[in-house]
């Protein structure tokens, strides 16, 4: 949590260890007894962010977004940037630094389960629509411009706000199947 807190505020580059350490209350050495390196601890953290991320879409796990899934979906990730608001700022900061995050994915036991991710959002987005490509990412810009847009300044966003963002986007995702 404090890897987190210094990597989210400070950035990955500008944080050490020695800060890690000294922030949290215990030696360097206890550290590397959990983590090989400062890199090995970023890599951790991506993947509960991964976790986290892929836990609000398809909570039971089950390989498919249903039509309450993708409704519950919408509040349980305005309730994930507030409560989980580092993961989000560090995550955005991480997918701007090409290096680092193309890094995180090649060393990542998660990426397998990104890829699969991906599927289920583009299976989702194919039963319930014609243009299912370009309307998948559409929604998946949308929730990124907006998790960053927030993770780094909620105080911007008054509640009626981010409740009509919601309601709209709602509107606009949230459909049944197509009956073929």
């Amino acid at each position: 949590n404090t890897a987190l807190g210094l990597f989210a505020d400070k950035g990955y580059h500008a944080t050490s260890i020695s800060q890690i350490a000294k922030e949290a209350g215990i030696s360097k050495g206890l550290i590397y007894n959990y983590f090989e390196s400062k890199e090995d601890l970023l890599t951790e953290l991506f993947n509960e962010y991964i976790k986290l991320s892929i836990s609000i879409m398809n909570p039971n796990n089950d390989d498919e977004i249903t039509t309450e899934e993708m409704e519950s979906f919408f509040d349980l990730l305005k309730k994930s940037l507030i409560e989980k608001n580092e993961y989000w700022i560090l995550f955005s900061q991480l997918s701007l630094q090409k290096d680092v995050f193309n890094h995180l994915l090649s060393k990542m036991s998660s990426t397998e389960i990104i890829l699969k991710h991906q599927k289920i959002i583009q299976k989702y987005f194919a039963e319930r629509f014609d243009n299912y490509e370009t309307e998948a990412f559409f929604f998946i810009s949308l929730i990124k411009g907006f998790s960053i847009q927030y993770a780094f300044a909620p105080e911007m966003f008054p509640d009626k706000l981010v409740d009509d963002f919601f309601n709209k986007i709602k509107k606009l995702y949230i459909k049944e199947k197509i009956k073929i």
